[in-house]
């Protein structure tokens, strides 16, 4: 540890008990934890002085200073931690300058000052939805199930319908069990402590130590209906990548819980996960098989494979929907559903629902472009588009609404939007498709 830092550090103390808090806080502590962000003790301290430097008392009408969005986005993780540092010493309790600067640390590899940072928050702010999720998460990444599962919690008391923190309490559960069970997969399905002593439960009539399946199977013929015994080897076997044995154990959940909706759900994802990956396997075999008399065989399953595996994802999504009407996520995967079936018009009314989530909305109103250019809508179409655009990050999704707004404002005869948006994409991506082709194509259709 920096022995000047230990050093400021102890002379902030001293000030602090003096009643000295701004000096502290000038002087002392604000160096100590911008000179070693992942010092949680550092940071606790630094927090308490400031609140006693404002009395205690929550300060009202200051917003975060950190600056959001692309920006930020943009900027380093030290100059973002500076920033949120900056921003708690005008307000100990700005909530989203806690979340931020945790952030901050997370992107630093400094995880247990990120913690520290988003158990903060949640303290500031107990029924913070915000807060909770993010710490939830954080606990979960160090193995905090127990803390995780009261942050979930809160949540759900006030959203005791989430489907997102359902299922996340639902992964909490089986990795609390894990946990205490001492398991890990890999290896044979043996205890991790080689040490610890064998209890009963453990063995067989014979004394033989029983392998995690047989141990999970042992407790499910116990209690059959207690539906995490089938999560927690349903788990096991995903680790193994056995979706063949993942399927099967959630169809004996299935049945056991009457059809329970979410383990219904899990049952239909692991489906279509197998026939994902049956269908990358049969591309592979059919790629590899350059001709002859065994490619069109190949050819052949592949094709009804994938037919079972859409027909799978459409199941899927239409069950999700039923759960969560309301679900952003889940209209716009229908949304892409429907548009594939040609039903452009019913499509444009999920992507209208789903696009109120701020998270998908560049993807929603791309979508949108494209479905008023099938009707023949061009106009709602660019709007939409050049919408779009400006929402979405740099990534596929951006460079194919770029290309789609170069190809319509072609087809327009709009060259000038046309070479806008060209020249943005030969920015990103010079490669993408035909763009440099077009380019050259727009700069002699203007000058003609």
């Amino acid at each position: 540890m920096d022995e000047r830092l230990q050093q400021l550090f102890a002379r902030g103390n001293e000030q602090m008990t003096k009643g000295n808090y701004e000096y502290a806080d000038e002087i002392y502590f604000t160096a100590c934890v911008l000179g070693d962000p992942g010092n949680p003790l550092y940071f606790k301290t630094f927090l308490a002085n400031l609140k006693k430097k404002y009395g205690g008392k929550r300060r009202k009408g200051f917003q975060s200073l950190i600056n959001r969005g692309k920006k930020a986005a943009a900027r380093k993780p030290e100059q973002l931690f500076k920033a949120g540092v900056d921003a708690l010493r005008n307000n100990p309790w700005d909530i989203q300058a806690l979340l931020e600067t945790g952030d901050a640390c997370e992107k630093l590899k400094y995880f247990d000052a990120a913690v520290e940072y988003y158990r903060t928050a949640v303290e500031t702010e107990p029924d913070n939805v915000e807060a909770n999720t993010v710490c939830a998460e954080a606990l979960k990444s160090i193995a905090d199930y127990e803390g995780a599962l009261t942050c979930v919690n809160r949540i759900l008391q006030q959203h005791p319908t989430n489907h997102d923190i359902l299922l996340l309490r639902q992964e909490l559960t089986i990795d609390m069990t894990i946990q205490r069970g001492k398991y890990r997969s890999g290896d044979g399905g043996q205890v991790r402590d080689a040490a610890a002593s064998v209890h009963p439960e453990d063995e067989d009539a014979m004394g033989r130590h029983l392998t995690i399946p047989q141990q999970i199977e042992r407790r499910i013929k116990k209690n059959p209906g207690e539906l995490a015994n089938y999560l927690e080897l349903a788990q096991y076997h995903y680790q193994l990548s056995d979706l063949t044995n993942v399927e099967e154990v959630l169809t004996r959940a299935v049945q056991v819980s009457q059809n329970e909706p979410s383990m219904v759900e899990r049952l239909l994802d692991a489906q279509k996960r197998h026939l994902q990956q049956e269908v990358i396997d049969l591309k592979k075999q059919y790629e590899a098989v350059t001709s002859g008399e065994n490619s069109e065989p190949l050819k052949q399953q592949f094709f009804v494979k994938r037919e079972q595996y859409e027909a799978k994802k459409r199941e899927l999504t239409m069950h999700r929907i039923s759960m969560n009407p309301h679900h952003s996520g889940y209209r716009y995967d229908y949304g892409l559903l429907l548009l594939k079936d040609g039903k452009v018009k019913e499509a444009i009314t999920e992507f209208q629902t789903a696009k109120a989530e701020a998270a998908i909305k560049g993807d929603c109103l791309f979508a949108l472009g494209q479905c008023f250019q099938l009707i023949k809508q061009y106009t709602l179409a660019m709007t939409h588009y050049q919408e779009a655009v400006a929402l979405l990050e740099t990534g596929e999704s951006k460079k194919k609404a770029l290309y789609q707004t170069v190809k319509l404002a072609m087809a327009l005869k709009d060259y000038a939007t046309a070479e806008k948006y060209g020249h943005q994409l030969a920015a990103i991506d010079y490669g993408f498709k035909d763009i440099a082709a077009l380019l050259n194509k727009i700069a002699e259709l203007k000058g003609a």
